[in-house]
């Protein structure tokens, strides 16, 4: 069997990620895939599109994966298409195991159309950005305005110093163009901004008093005021993300 490749295709603009697979999509190749398909959602697009027409699979169970991470997690999540042409053997049984579960389509043209043609979510507030001083500004409006669409007036504050530190962050370490996305999930608020740079992020660098020093004031900050944060390193760059809970 030939091992499974995938090349992931990200369009900002259209806020659609396409991810080609091509290869055995057996148990082994599955747990590779798994975290390749996570790390795309971290971006939360406005669709995640499959293309399984150079794929074999053995058995319902190894596609079984994309219906897991459709619905994994509570909230709203970003949607998934899969594309397979209905004569070949992986469309067949797509069909048959999990089309109640995950979207699939023909063709991956149809699947775009079916992201552009679906109402923007209410849930998920996005913006491009410039690597500019006048960004982690245009983040905080952002925010404010995504958190009091949500009746979060109690949020704004935080989420506003949140995301911005996060821009902040972005424009002077990696200088590229970045994205910042705000959604509201079940029990929480997550901001991720996403950027061209691969270096990751460092943590606070404290002197033996605990006083911060050099890099990492940042997200010091952001350790201090999120429920809980993260970062995902990605082949053309990485997202950072920080999460709030709501209150009860």
């Amino acid at each position: 069997m030939n091992a499974l490749t995938w090349q992931v295709a990200r369009d900002f603009t259209s806020g659609i990620t396409q991810v080609r697979l091509a290869g055995a999509l057996t148990d082994t190749e599955l747990v590779r895939l798994a975290p390749v398909l996570r790390r795309c959602l971290v971006e939360e697009p406005l669709g995640l599109i499959v293309e399984l027409d150079d794929v074999t699979v053995a058995s319902p169970i190894g596609l079984r994966v994309f219906a897991i991470l459709q619905g994994g997690g509570a909230g709203h999540r970003p949607a998934m298409h899969l594309s397979a042409r209905p004569d070949s053997p992986t469309g067949q049984l797509a069909r048959r195991s999990i089309s109640d579960l995950v979207s699939v389509q023909e063709t991956v043209s149809d699947a775009v159309k079916l992201v552009e043609a679906a109402p923007r979510s209410p849930y998920r507030w996005h913006e491009y950005l410039t690597p500019s001083s006048y960004s982690p500004g245009r983040a905080r409006r952002l925010i404010d305005e995504a958190c009091r669409s949500w009746q979060l007036g109690a949020l704004v504050d935080e989420a506003m110093v949140i995301g911005s530190e996060l821009v902040s962050n972005a424009v002077e370490h990696a200088g590229t163009e970045l994205d910042i996305t705000t959604t509201r999930l079940a029990g929480a608020i997550r901001i991720s901004v996403r950027d061209r740079a691969p270096e990751l992020p460092k943590p606070a660098d404290r002197s033996v008093h605990g006083n911060l020093r050099g890099r990492g004031r940042g997200l010091a900050i952001i350790e201090a005021l999120a429920s809980d944060w993260g970062y995902a390193g990605l082949s053309d760059g990485k997202a950072v993300w920080a999460a709030l809970r709501l209150p009860d």
